[in-house]
């Protein structure tokens, strides 16, 4: 079994939503979910808003680690959406 690089794009959805909030948030869902979160960076997107990219390892499991996150980070207020940017297999 091998160790699986997800790279995830967070859209808030607005400027006043609190990044640093957020980023707590998502910590806590990425190890409730066995991963580990590697590194965040906020970065702008167009307009005033930002968006924040993550780089998660988690266990390559054959399960659906990375849909569960998608869809539990998907689930927290002030996130507008998230998508999955890359996959690759360490």
């Amino acid at each position: 079994m091998g160790t699986v690089a997800v790279k995830f794009r967070v859209m808030p959805e607005g400027p006043e939503v609190d990044m640093a909030a957020l980023e707590i948030n998502i910590k806590e869902i990425v190890s409730s979910n066995g991963a580990k979160l590697h590194a965040v960076e906020v970065k702008p997107f167009a307009f005033g808003l930002m968006a924040m990219e993550m780089a998660v390892t988690m266990p390559d499991s054959g399960g659906n680690i990375s849909d569960m996150i998608e869809e539990a980070i998907d689930g927290i207020d002030g996130v507008q959406s998230v998508e999955v940017l890359e996959v690759g297999l360490l």
